[in-house]
């Protein structure tokens, strides 16, 4: 194989291809990624890569001289890559599996393996089908990621649930067992089964996420009860999801949540940080002491100091307190976008609803914590 790329088109595509390779040295196979040329296409050729459970395929133009395929170590190519000054990159392959990169001045020589030992990512035609907005994908993802469980301790929480909402309506969902969030999102066009549901893993989103401009402006998912793929301009990932059941999350939403507590969210955001600064504790715990027309933030009591801060809001109820990790407050906070937030209490120890006053597409549910100073 002969081919000439453009280095800095280049170097993206093997950042993306290096976020997906298995950098764990139990595979070595899986440390390398694949370029071939494609029958019947003259000016692009395709990369891939994989971890077995997260696939990557990516177009990308280049001048062919010659057909053919390699299988090289990722993390040396793109280290090499980066590097680079000059345009033009010349990739070159020989008989004895070694791969030559020249450009400008520079010439490297890496060894390479065979490619039929690397495993073949299979793109497949699904029976189930939505199309996304770029930017609404981005925000769905944005929206539930961050209350995924993010070790193995449950699998069927290491993602986010999707399922139909009917009317041309996804529901997005996660939960680690102390928090939960939810978006429902329209979208373009859905062939969803009512009654089905999947998890999708949280790489494979955070993936997702980080290169979304590169599909265009339409993501194109499809799935079936195993796998799913993303489509999009040059790009495709395709990803397992997670077997098991997700839990029934919708009797932990409450229903009869009656104290409304209005306040601004970038005032919140502020005093959070400063009264959780002073905590070493990991849960972070701050203790919200709310009456009518204001919200006093205490840091728990120790020997290390102590914080309290007052900020206003809209409240005409009866006077109440109630503790949270400071964390979940700030992880909801931030991906929110509107001016206000409103937060829906029953009382000190029942779960509190975290969303926008002008946005009933999305709730966070924030299990409170026992605060005793």
């Amino acid at each position: 194989m002969e081919i000439i790329l453009k280095r800095e088109a280049l170097s993206n595509t093997l950042q993306n291809i290096n976020s997906v390779v298995d950098k764990s040295t139990t595979k070595p196979i899986l440390s390398n990624f694949v370029i071939r040329t494609i029958d019947g296409n003259d000016s692009n050729v395709e990369f891939s890569s994989t971890d077995y459970e997260l696939s990557l395929v990516e177009l990308l133009p280049a001048e062919i001289k010659e057909q053919g395929s390699i299988c090289v170590n990722a993390k040396k190519v793109f280290d090499i890559v980066r590097e680079l000054q000059a345009d033009d990159v010349h990739i070159r392959s020989t008989e004895q599996l070694w791969i030559h990169i020249t450009c400008g001045t520079s010439e490297t020589r890496l060894p390479s393996v065979e490619v039929g030992l690397y495993p073949q990512t299979v793109l497949e035609e699904l029976p189930q089908s939505m199309t996304i907005t770029v930017d609404d994908l981005r925000r769905c993802i944005d929206m539930t990621l961050f209350a995924a469980i993010t070790n193995e301790s449950r699998r069927n929480l290491m993602g986010v649930c999707l399922s139909s909402a009917g009317d041309q309506k996804t529901r997005w969902l996660s939960t680690d067992g102390h928090r939960l969030a939810q978006t429902v999102k329209s979208v373009d066009s859905l062939n969803f089964d009512a009654d089905k549901e999947v998890i999708v893993p949280r790489k494979a989103l955070t993936e997702v996420r980080r290169v979304a401009e590169l599909f265009g402006e339409n993501v194109n998912i499809t799935f079936d009860d195993r796998v799913m793929q993303f489509s999009g301009g040059a790009i495709i990932f395709k990803t397992r999801l997670i077997e098991g059941k997700f839990p029934n999350c919708d009797p932990i939403i409450p229903k009869d949540n009656t104290l409304e507590i209005i306040v601004d969210r970038e005032s919140f955001i502020s005093s959070l940080r400063i009264v959780s600064s002073i905590s070493t504790e990991k849960l972070r715990p701050v203790k919200l002491i709310i009456s009518p027309g204001t919200l006093k933030l205490e840091s728990e009591k120790a020997d290390y100091g102590e914080v309290v801060d007052e900020i206003e809001i809209e409240y005409e109820g009866e006077p109440f307190q109630i503790g949270f990790n400071s964390r979940y407050l700030l992880d909801v906070l931030s991906v929110l976008e509107s001016k206000n937030v409103k937060l829906e209490c029953k009382n000190s120890m029942s779960p509190t609803i975290i969303k926008s006053p002008d946005d009933e597409s999305f709730l966070s549910v924030i299990m409170p914590l026992r605060v005793e100073w």
